[in-house]
């Protein structure tokens, strides 16, 4: 059932049933829609006109009480002229028609037609109150005095948050607390009957960035109860509505595994739902030694967090359409490591049937690893705290203080990834991958890319932009994980890294120059770890007819997180684009949710506007309908006329075996083009580790 109602005000039970949409006539009955223009300018999101759309025919009196019930008034029909766009992709919607009328404040007996005309005809009408709600401008802002709207779903009530450009539900439990005996064993999905989802929940226990609020960034705390998950819709229906339900997009944060979380206004979901019309959905899981821990046997398995990520999912097929969400079209996403939970996800038995759209945002091909190596890097530490074996080891580790295990995490165990346990991961998800359906879960569309220098970024200062030595350099990546011996040895010999001004024994009719050391050493570990790893994974996709549909990228222009961007060189400055810069890693994350406002990042020019609007478009895009490539007729009903532009006269290739092209994303775009440093890949893949 779905319901739709303002907790801080009574109202009757005539009333109530106009609200939800019991006694309508007339177009289908929807609930209450945010109508708020997202044009991209994130400088001017907090000025844009914002209104509430309730799609409930009812009478003027009732319209007056339904708008009050949200502490709201009718809006008056001279402002119906800035949702001229809202009321057009409505219309493209089928949720209203060209005629339709509606009450404003102007008149209480003529209501108007959506250019704001008034109407000589109709005692009942739909009706659009103001939305005076807040908007979310900063991390830290304070939700005690947004208005409140509620759902219910399957028995329970969520109380969640209305603001300036869309509705928020925060801090919702999709499984049971993960501590005490539920430490180290598998989600165990929450079921309750009241959701006070208002407030953001902590971080799962972490070091780094998220860990407390010292960067800024979380100040919703830590906590081993973190199983929490955030949904953004600018639409809930009401009940029995029959407005079609929206495309739900699942989140999964990236961070090694290790940090992260879900409540990262970086996600925040109101931009992208705003502009998108897509349902965001944005889980914790367990990190670090509460997520990945083994002993290599079945008593303390490991792949609690794959489970948490399964949990939230099926979460999702509960409740998402109470939402405004179809549980039918489900696309997860995810950036680094949470792209590699989407991999995770994809060649998991137990995701069959729970999505069927993928997005893989610099994901290489997953982060795995067999119950043997870890055993053998684990047991040995743990036996320092619990000398002993089997359950015994278990209730220890159950019993040991959060902080301790925590401290082991950072201090002696380092390395914590998923585990091919033979149940939830049957096989290296690329080999699994590789031996086609149904071994991964089926009907599957696919999209996929990476940035053109991801380690920058992801080295942090491992590496001096003024060093000058090649081969030390490479003695440098060897001893941080980021390439093997022979590979070391075969970047050398293979002379496909060719440096201005250094000389070199090797060469190669294909080779690819480079200014400086530090680009070569830049390239080498951007290939080594993400992009050639992620070739890899889309030709054996392709190879087996593994999905639907398949859609690759290179992302050619970037914008730094505020807290990500080593030596300041992954951004260029404001008014000055030709100002050489690194596409780093997590460079495509504000694009993609458009939340730059929340971190006071400013337009450098308009271009980003534009860009940020054409990434956000498309990703929904695909989520709607499978296919990158956004529909025109869409465009112009929401008055999206850059994306319009940028598809004048480009369009994305899918790609193939037979025809492996990719979309060069930029803008204005680029023309596609093969998958680029392939050679480096035919030197590269031969010697990577296979787990």
């Amino acid at each position: 059932m779905r319901h739709l109602s303002a907790w801080t005000i009574p109202i009757n039970s005539a009333l109530f049933s106009a609200l939800v949409g019991t006694s309508t006539t007339g177009p289908s009955a929807n609930g209450l829609t945010v109508f708020f223009h997202n044009n991209g300018n994130w400088s001017t999101h907090g000025t844009q006109p914002s209104a509430l759309f309730v799609n409930t025919i009812v009478s003027y009196s009732e319209a007056i009480s339904i708008c009050e019930a949200y502490n709201e008034t009718l809006l008056s029909c001279g402002d119906f002229g800035d949702y001229k766009y809202e009321f057009s992709y409505q219309q493209y919607l089928g949720v209203v028609d060209q005629n339709q009328t509606f009450w404003s404040s102007c008149s209480s007996s003529h209501p108007v037609n959506w250019q704001g005309t008034v109407s000589n005809s109709g005692s009942s009408s739909a009706f659009l109150c103001t939305n005076s709600a807040p908007f979310v401008g900063v991390v830290d802002t304070d939700y005690s005095k947004f208005p409140t709207v509620s759902v219910e779903s399957n028995g329970t009530v969520f109380e969640g948050l209305r603001d300036h450009m869309a509705f928020r539900f925060i801090g919702i439990p999709f499984a049971k607390p993960p501590t005490g005996a539920l430490r180290f064993r598998y989600a165990e999905d929450w079921n309750g009957s009241y959701v006070n989802a208002t407030r953001y929940s902590a971080g799962c226990l972490q070091y780094g960035w998220f860990d407390g609020n010292a960067y800024g960034l979380n100040p919703w705390g830590n906590s081993e109860d973190c199983l929490y998950l955030n949904v953004y819709s600018s639409s809930l229906p009401a009940a029995n509505s029959s407005a079609p339900l929206k495309p739900v997009m699942l989140w999964y944060h990236g961070g090694g595994q290790t940090t992260g979380t879900g409540t990262d206004s970086t996600f925040d979901g109101a931009s992208l739902v705003s502009r998108s019309d897509v349902v965001l959905v944005v889980p914790n899981y367990r990190l670090n030694i509460f997520g990945y821990l083994t002993t290599g046997d079945d008593i303390i398995p490991g792949n609690y967090a794959l489970t948490d990520k399964l949990s939230a999912l099926r979460w999702v097929q509960k409740h998402i359409a109470d939402f405004g969400g179809d549980p039918n079209n489900v696309t997860i996403f995810g950036q680094s490591a949470g792209g590699g939970s989407v991999i995770d996800v994809l060649t998991s038995p137990y995701g069959e049937g729970l999505f069927n759209g993928v997005i893989l945002q610099s994901a290489g091909r997953g982060h795995d690893t067999t119950p043997e190596v870890a055993a053998a890097t684990n047991v040995p530490v743990l036996n320092q705290y619990c000398n002993s074996t089997g359950y015994e080891r278990l209730q220890c580790l159950q019993e040991l203080p959060a902080e301790t295990l925590l401290n082991l995490t950072y201090s002696e165990l380092t390395s914590w990834k998923t585990i091919v346990d033979q149940i939830y991961v049957p096989d290296i998800p690329w080999a699994q991958l590789a031996k086609g359906q149904p071994y991964i879960s089926r009907n599957i569309k696919y999209l996929s890319g990476h940035m053109p220098e991801e380690a920058q970024s992801l080295l942090e200062t491992v590496l001096n932009p003024n060093v000058t030595n090649w081969e030390e350099n490479l003695e440098i990546l060897l001893n941080n994980s980021q390439i093997t011996p022979k590979q070391a040895e075969a970047i050398v010999t293979s002379g496909q890294w060719q440096i201005e001004g250094y000389s070199s024994n090797y060469t190669s009719d294909v080779a690819k120059a480079f200014s400086n050391v530090y680009n070569a050493s830049i390239n080498v570990a951007t290939d080594a770890q993400i992009t050639c790893l992620g070739y890899e994974f889309h030709e054996i996709g392709a190879a087996v007819s593994a999905f639907d549909v398949q859609w690759i990228y290179v992302m050619h222009r970037g914008y730094a997180l505020s807290y990500y961007d080593y030596y300041d060189l992954c951004t260029f400055p404001v008014g000055k684009p030709d100002t050489p810069y690194y596409r780093c890693h997590s460079s495509d994350l504000y694009e993609v949710f458009g939340t730059y406002y929340l971190f006071d990042q400013p337009i450098r020019v308009v271009e980003d506007v534009y860009y940020t609007n054409a990434v956000q478009d498309m990703w929904g895009s695909f989520a709607r309908t499978g296919n990158p490539n956004v529909n025109k007729e869409y465009l112009q009903a929401r008055g999206y006329n850059s994306t319009l532009a940028f598809f004048e006269h480009w369009s994305w290739p899918e790609y193939t075996t037979y025809s492996p092209e990719v979309a060069n994303l930029q803008y204005p775009p680029l023309a596609p083009s093969m998958l680029p440093d392939l050679a480096h890949c035919t030197i590269l893949l031969p010697y990577t580790t296979l787990i």
